[in-house]
């Protein structure tokens, strides 16, 4: 049986058997008890929500499905930020095209769109889509510098740090696309990307790691125990969650807080399931992509950093 709870050390994913308290029930889509719906997500000023999705071959064949298109439109409005993995589009016309669609109804989202990374002739992009009524953008987002002589990542992690409209929360998020044959060495790497923000960021140690890390089956052991620094870390995405929309049960997704932020999170957290919300078919929600998108939700008006 999946443990309830996996802790990230510095380095490496530590799994824990007692669930750390403040995390949520992830495994039942509720926001304080009730279903979740669109009309009761990011709604108000007291909290944000923030989250990742992986959407499958992001481009320009894609963007040309409308009902596809339709379905990502109304995912994005449900989060104040949310990070995009694998986009691969040469053109750069299909994210510009995304967000368009996602202000059609009056809404006010921007987004930050990192290089083309990748080893191979196939390259992808990280964006970050967000609501400029409910966050704002501080500094110049940047791709983590690899040291000299290492090569870690296949795609580095991209970094950029927002903060509430409304209240003290501010964050710096890291996305990662983690590839699946080396799985193990890049999610040991996080530690450093880590290190890396905090010198960037000295007064800020809210941090959140996030993103497809095919931290799972095949490709990662989740119950691996490597306590490095101690539970420095909280996991809002369980081992008992499935983020995948395929036949497979895995939890490649994941978002990792530091500890100092666990004041924030209010314990609402989990993967989005759009397939039931829009009341999709298998192969409507497979579409739009093989993953679900993962969220956790923050306090605005609870961060001490100064």
């Amino acid at each position: 049986m999946k443990q309830q709870l996996i802790v990230l050390s510095a380095i490496v994913v530590v799994i824990m058997v007692a669930i750390i308290a403040g995390c949520g029930d992830n495994d039942s889509f509720t926001i304080n008890g009730a279903p979740v719906t669109e009309s009761n997500i990011s709604t108000d000023n007291e909290t944000l929500r923030i989250g990742a999705f992986n959407v499958q071959v992001f481009g320009k064949s894609k963007a040309a499905k409308p009902e596809v298109m339709d379905v990502l439109a109304k995912i994005i409005r449900t989060y104040d930020v949310v990070a995009i993995q694998e986009i691969r589009d040469i053109e750069q016309t299909a994210l510009p095209k995304l967000v368009n669609l996602v202000n059609a109804n009056g809404s006010q989202y921007e987004f930050i769109v990192g290089p083309r990374l990748g080893r191979s002739s196939s390259k992808e992009q990280y964006a970050y889509i967000y609501n400029n009524r409910t966050v704002n953008l501080n500094g110049t987002p940047w791709t983590y510098p690899e040291p000299n002589g290492t090569d870690p990542f296949h795609r580095e992690p991209y970094v950029a740090y927002f903060r509430a409209v409304n209240g003290s929360f501010d964050v710096v998020l890291i996305v990662c696309h983690v590839d699946p044959d080396e799985a193990t060495e890049e999610i040991n790497a996080l530690g450093a990307v880590v290190n890396c923000t905090k010198g960037n960021y000295p007064n800020e140690d809210d941090i959140i790691i996030m993103g497809d890390l095919n931290a799972d089956c095949r490709y990662f052991d989740e119950d691996l125990v490597e306590v490095i620094y101690g539970s420095g870390y909280l996991s809002c995405i369980n081992n008992s969650v499935d983020t995948t929309t395929s036949a497979t049960n895995c939890t490649y997704d994941r978002l990792i807080i530091t500890k100092e932020a666990v004041s924030d999170f209010t314990g609402n957290s989990g993967v989005f399931r759009y397939d039931l919300i829009y009341n999709l078919t298998n192969g409507e929600t497979l579409a739009v992509s093989d993953h679900y998108p993962i969220y956790a939700e923050f306090y605005c008006d609870r961060d001490n950093n100064s």
